[in-house]
């Protein structure tokens, strides 16, 4: 089973599979999480839904994959505490997935550099970047990181030849998008001049599912690249807003 919790909402899928069989022969089934509430309210009760919609039994499951971030605080939480809890019950392992990395398996069409973004707030983003050679095949250029957005643009045109188009994928287009149309933004560099290299990519196969968290996790199964439950945590790359507030107001901003 794979749980998605990154954003405002989600989705759940369950993959029936062989152990050693290829993921993308394999079926997978999948319920989305409704829009108008959180993860909170809706994640076991979608759990619950497309177990019964395929007929199985929680004790079927043999692992779970999870996105354990980067992504909302909220629901990186709420998908982290609902795979432990089960998969404690269930004595299966769980298997981490990481949100860029999902987005970008999700655009491996054609062979071409994608720059995946997620809205980070503050100014910044998370970010990694990734080769497509085509369908299948996708190599990681780049840890996931966060990055300022001024700092992010002024590198990807400065390395990228006149010619490139420069595709960004992810829920971090709109406000990249914004910032290149500021003219105070890079210091009187007028960004415009250089938008239409950018090609934005932020619906469709830009939002993370469960379906491909479902399909990276079997291939980091079958690798034996697996968890103990209680040693999973979400991967926020930074504190809350909150926290570190609080943490400015003892002195100890950026110790830890």
């Amino acid at each position: 089973m794979a749980i998605e919790t990154s954003g405002k909402s989600g989705s759940v899928a369950i993959l029936r599979s062989h152990p050693r069989s290829d993921s993308r022969s394999s079926v997978c089934e999948s319920e989305d999480l409704p829009q108008q509430w959180g993860s909170a309210k809706t994640l076991a009760p979608a759990i619950h839904r497309l177990l019964n919609r395929l007929s199985l039994d929680s004790s079927a499951l043999n692992a779970i994959a999870l996105i354990t971030g980067p992504g909302s605080f909220t629901g990186l939480r709420v998908g982290v505490a609902t795979a432990k809890a089960m998969a404690y019950a269930l004595r299966i392992p769980i298997v981490e997935v990481d949100t860029l990395d999902t987005i970008a398996h999700q655009n491996d069409q054609e062979p071409r550099l994608l720059h995946v973004i997620l809205d980070a707030y503050r100014g910044q983003l998370f970010y990694a970047s990734y080769l497509a050679k085509g369908p299948g095949s996708i190599e990681k250029l780049t840890h996931t990181m966060i990055v300022d957005m001024e700092k992010l643009v002024e590198s990807i045109s400065d390395a990228a030849s006149l010619s490139d188009q420069i595709h960004f994928y992810g829920s971090g287009c709109s406000r990249l998008q914004k910032l290149i149309h500021d003219q105070d933004a890079f210091g009187g560099r007028d960004m415009r001049s250089i938008s239409s290299r950018f090609a934005w990519n932020a619906t469709g196969r830009s939002i993370p599912q469960a379906e491909t968290v479902a399909r990276l996790g079997h291939q980091q199964l079958v690798l034996g690249k697996t968890l103990d439950p209680m040693a999973v945590m979400p991967h926020y790359y930074r504190a809350s807003a909150a926290e570190e507030t609080i943490a400015a107001s003892r002195g100890t901003f950026g110790l830890g």
